[in-house]
């Protein structure tokens, strides 16, 4: 893990560069800020060579595809397998170093966006004739390689294109304000529920397993919230639109919800490239369009066992993607279900019980929290207790959900009629932290 300063001050630098190339050679300076970020992460300047690689290869295969769109599948698999042999083919053979989870920043996020590129080039949607230095400054933009999100490179490219300039002052204060909240979050506040995972972590019985995965999650949400609001602010100081990446995932009443709110981009991806794909081929193949519910729980359990395996080839990520499928499939059926016996319209009084929301929220972020386990729990600790540790989690969500959302619905308001001193006291905060030697968390690339 970088020293506390080092999480904080490539921001700044990346600030600095971008308003002083802010007039002119905008589309050099992120490509080199973003291989200068994946360098940065790398374990040894060898795990950042894949990045570049993939981004290049992809790029090749834009105008082929683009031309004769049945090359997709072969291309879609060249790039997969370039991804399998960079983690785990090359470093097997000893020619490249372990580059894992946490290993090479941007690799898994360099092949989602070309695979979406290459799509929409065979749909005739894609720009299949920009040129290389623009499309490798969308590949590698720093701010999006923060925390994504995969969009588009059409938009990228019309935002490089316009004509740049200085940030306005109600840019700089809003987005500086964006930026003093996402880097106290990264580094402040995730740093408590941090604590508490490595605590409940040594303590592996039925309170420690339920105390890790509850602060495991809130850590990653914090996290993900704080690298999220720091792309979006980063880019738009630097003349780039991102959208939303994260949306109080918390708030969710559907295991699906969960997902398309704490990273809605990597959900958008799936549901459009992987998941909509699948039900439509086992709908073409069975015909069973009356029995669609349960085609789509058979599509969701393939679309997060991909996502699973994603992370990294082996049982525990190809569980922690099942489990998330599982429970994505049955709270759709279970949907479904309820929604034919009960009818439409007892079935939507049904959903404004308050007891009937509690009960989907706690299952839905519940199930991902425990889902979240096969991540970070060490195969020696894997025991009975995992059970009892459930019913802890689901009792504790009960509690504080509700809490939760009522509190949050009420200091929005206020956050946002006292954003620029907010941001003061952050930035004051987040100095006397790293000044009296708070270790920071690490980064989320441990783990995704």
């Amino acid at each position: 893990m970088p020293p506390a300063w080092d999480l904080v001050s490539p921001v700044f630098l990346l600030i600095a560069v971008a308003l002083v190339l802010a007039r002119r050679a905008r589309a050099v300076a992120f490509v080199a800020g973003g291989l200068a970020l994946v360098a940065w992460l790398a374990p040894v300047p060898a795990a950042m060579l894949p990045v570049p690689a993939m981004a290049l290869a992809g790029c090749a295969m834009l105008r082929p595809v683009a031309r004769r769109p049945g090359l997709l599948p072969a291309a879609i698999l060249a790039l997969v397998g370039l991804f399998l042999l960079a983690r785990e083919g090359l470093p097997a053979l000893g020619w490249l170093p372990p580059i894992g989870l946490g290993g090479s920043i941007g690799l898994s996020y360099v092949m989602f966006r070309l695979i979406q590129l290459l799509a929409d080039a065979a749909e005739g949607e894609a720009p299949a004739d920009a040129p290389l230095l623009p499309l490798l400054a969308w590949l590698l933009f720093p701010p999006s390689l923060l925390a994504g999100p995969i969009a588009r490179a059409q938009d990228f490219l019309q935002d490089l294109s316009a004509p740049a300039s200085w940030p306005s002052r109600d840019t700089w204060l809003r987005h500086g304000a964006g930026i003093a909240g996402g880097l106290f979050g990264v580094v402040v506040l995730a740093a408590a529920p941090w604590w508490v995972f490595r605590q409940g972590l040594a303590s592996p019985d039925a309170v420690g397993l339920a105390g890790a995965a509850l602060g495991f999650a809130a850590w990653l949400w914090i996290s993900f919230a704080g690298y999220s609001r720091l792309a979006v602010s980063l880019a738009a100081l630097m003349g780039v639109r991102l959208p939303e990446n994260f949306d109080r995932p918390w708030a969710a009443e559907t295991m699906l919800a969960v997902w398309s709110r704490w990273h809605i981009s990597l959900s958008d991806w799936f549901r459009l490239y992987v998941f909509n794909p699948l039900l439509k081929w086992l709908l073409a193949k069975t015909g069973a369009t009356k029995q669609a519910h349960w085609l789509g729980a058979v599509a969701y359990c393939g679309t997060f066992l991909l996502m699973g395996l994603w992370h990294g080839i082996g049982w525990r990520f190809a569980l922690y993607g099942l489990l998330l499928g599982v429970a994505a499939g049955v709270n759709k059926v279970a949907q479904t279900l309820l929604a034919r016996r009960l009818g439409k319209q007892r079935y939507a009084s049904l959903k404004l019980r308050r007891d009937y929301a509690l009960a989907s929220s706690v299952g839905a972020v519940g199930s991902f929290v425990m889902a979240l386990m096969f991540l970070w729990l060490p195969s020696e600790a894997v025991s009975l207790a995992i059970l009892p540790a459930a019913l802890i989690v689901a009792a504790v969500l009960a509690a504080l959900l509700p809490a939760g959302r009522v509190v949050a619905d009420r200091a929005a308001p206020w956050i946002d009629a006292h954003r620029d001193g907010l941001a003061i006291a952050q930035l004051v905060v987040l100095a006397a932290a790293l000044t009296l030697g708070l270790a920071p968390p690490p980064l989320l690339y441990q783990f995704f």
